[in-house]
C-alpha cells in the first residue's frame, strides 16, 4: 500500500470512528422497568455516556486535520487520537459491562428518587454502547498507526502554503494560479507576460 493510500485509509477510519461514536450517543442505551411504573424508563446514550458525542465530534475534526497536517502535527494528532479513543472506550464501556452502571444516574433523574435499586424490576441493555466501545478501540488503533507510520506520509496541504513553488508556465490559467498563491507572474523569472 502506498503512503498516500495508507493516509487516506487512516483518515477515513478516523472519520468513521468519530461518526460511530456520535451515532451511538444518540441511541437508546438501556431501558429499565420500574415497579409500579406504567412505562419503562428509556436511557439515551447522551444521558448514560455524556462524553461520547463530544469526543466523537473531536475525532471527526482530527480526521479532517490529518489531511493537511505536517509531520510534527501528525505526531501530536496521533497521540491525541489515542487518548481520545481511550476516553470513548472509558465512556461507553460501563454501559456494556453492566446495564445499570452507566444508566443509574439517568434513571434516578428520570423518576426523581435517590436510589433506583428497590424500584428496578428488570433492565435491558442494547448493542449501542458496544458500538461506542468499538469506535473508541478503532480510534486508539488508528492513532497508533499515525504515530508509527505518519512520518512516512507526504506533507499535506502544500497547495495552501505561501512558500509553495509555482510551476513556470505561460498559459493564463497558470498565471491566475500564481496570483492566487501570491506570486507575481510579471516578475523576472516568472511566466512571460502575454501579448496585448
Amino acid at each position: 500500500m502506498t503512503a498516500a493510500r495508507e493516509r487516506l485509509v487512516v483518515v477515513l477510519g478516523v472519520l468513521l470512528a468519530g461518526a460511530l461514536a456520535v451515532l451511538a450517543s444518540t441511541q437508546t442505551f438501556a431501558t429499565a422497568t420500574l415497579a409500579g411504573a406504567r412505562a419503562p424508563v428509556v436511557v439515551a446514550g447522551s444521558a448514560a455516556a455524556p462524553a461520547l458525542a463530544p469526543l466523537g465530534i473531536v475525532a471527526l475534526a482530527l480526521g479532517i486535520a490529518l489531511t493537511i497536517a505536517g509531520r510534527a502535527a501528525r505526531a501530536v494528532l496521533g497521540a491525541v487520537l489515542v487518548l481520545l479513543g481511550a476516553g470513548v472506550v472509558a465512556s461507553a464501556l460501563p454501559n456494556v459491562l453492566d446495564d445499570v452502571a452507566g444508566t443509574k444516574d439517568a434513571v434516578v433523574s428520570a423518576i426523581g428518587v435517590t436510589d433506583v435499586a428497590p424500584f428496578v424490576v428488570a433492565r435491558a441493555g442494547t448493542a449501542w454502547p458496544l458500538l461506542g466501545v468499538v469506535a473508541g478501540v478503532l480510534a486508539v488503533l488508528l492513532g497508533a498507526v499515525v504515530l508509527v507510520r505518519g512520518s512516512r506520509w507526504s506533507a499535506g496541504g502544500r497547495r495552501f502554503r505561501a512558500d509553495a513553488e509555482a510551476p513556470a508556465s505561460t498559459d493564463p490559467i497558470s498565471e491566475w494560479d500564481a496570483l492566487s498563491r501570491g506570486a507575481d507572474p510579471t516578475d523576472a523569472g516568472g511566466p512571460d507576460e502575454p501579448d496585448r
